[in-house]
């Protein structure tokens, strides 16, 4: 397959053009000075770009409390881009994957979150998500919507990481006990992507989400405990749960948003191996980094 991956030196990004190339596919991960997704004319070259099998969109505005003071910003890349790629690739036959979030959902349900549930989102980033969302599937394209959630990598910016370093520092850890997802690890995301576009599947929405829930405070002592278990440190691993009404924040978080990955599982996608498997690999590639930095 030919495949233009829109976002790939992003953490997430990243892992789906390593992972393509492993399978042997063909792919292309153009710079953003030189394919940006909220401007029209830089859009508009795709078709001059291709051919290709498969445009996966993994591009967004992902800063949640921002979002809530910097609502056009959000809203160009997360909800007005995409339409656009859409557009582009209804124009030329491409088919189109665009990655989506949790926080499309409002965590009120109590149950795991499948496929055909509504959204209701409580924030400006999920609100931005659940447009790009609409847009993508209403644009023309033989679309297909990927929610995800919680993710982590090796190559960027994530949760994991920073309960870490804060540990390594030293510093007192206070995590919210009360809100519930599904940690995703990147590489193991990229896999379960790939393999879904090798099938060739329907238009719609799918998910594809780490195979367990937890509490951010669990997530964080079990990361904190894989990166002590992958460098022998034997310091206390103390990280007090607390309420999320203890750590105010500008965005409204969902308190629980489990996502139901079993329509993947049903199409023969294997499941994503477990979070301490994952975290493992994670530490280990952070232990790594710190020792050659």
């Amino acid at each position: 397959m030919r495949i233009f991956v829109v976002g790939g030196s992003g953490m997430l990004g990243g892992d789906v053009v390593s992972e393509t190339r492993r399978r042997g596919h063909y792919v292309e991960a153009p710079v953003h000075s030189d394919f940006d997704l909220t401007e029209p004319e830089s859009v508009a070259t795709l078709p001059g770009r291709g051919p290709y099998d498969w445009v996966v969109n993994c591009a967004a505005y992902t800063a949640v409390d921002r979002a809530e003071s910097e609502a056009d910003a959000a809203a160009a890349l997360n909800a007005l881009g995409p339409r656009y790629l859409a557009m582009a690739c209804a124009l030329t036959g491409s088919r189109l994957l665009h990655v989506s979030t949790d926080y499309v959902f409002d965590g009120a349900k109590g149950l795991p979150y499948t496929e055909e549930d509504p959204t209701n989102p409580i924030q400006v980033y999920g609100l931005t998500k659940r447009d790009g969302e609409e847009n993508v599937l209403s644009a023309g394209a033989r679309a297909v919507v990927v929610r995800t959630a919680w993710l982590y990598g090796p190559h960027g910016r994530c949760f994991p990481r920073s309960i870490i370093d804060a540990w390594v520092a030293g510093k007192s850890l206070r995590v919210v006990a009360d809100q519930v997802g599904s940690p995703t690890y990147t590489p193991e995301l990229a896999r379960s992507m790939i393999d879904l576009l090798e099938r060739n599947p329907a238009e719609g929405i799918y998910h594809a989400a780490g195979p367990e829930a937890m509490s951010w405070h669990e997530f964080a002592v079990r990361a904190v405990t894989a990166y002590a278990t992958a460098t022998a440190d034997e310091r206390p691993i103390d990280i007090a749960a607390i309420p999320t009404a203890e750590w105010p924040t500008p965005a409204k978080r969902p308190r629980e948003t489990v996502l139901d990955s079993r329509m993947l599982a049903s199409m023969g996608i294997p499941p994503m191996e477990s979070v301490d498997l994952s975290l493992a690999k994670f530490a280990a590639a952070l232990a790594t980094e710190s020792r050659t930095s």
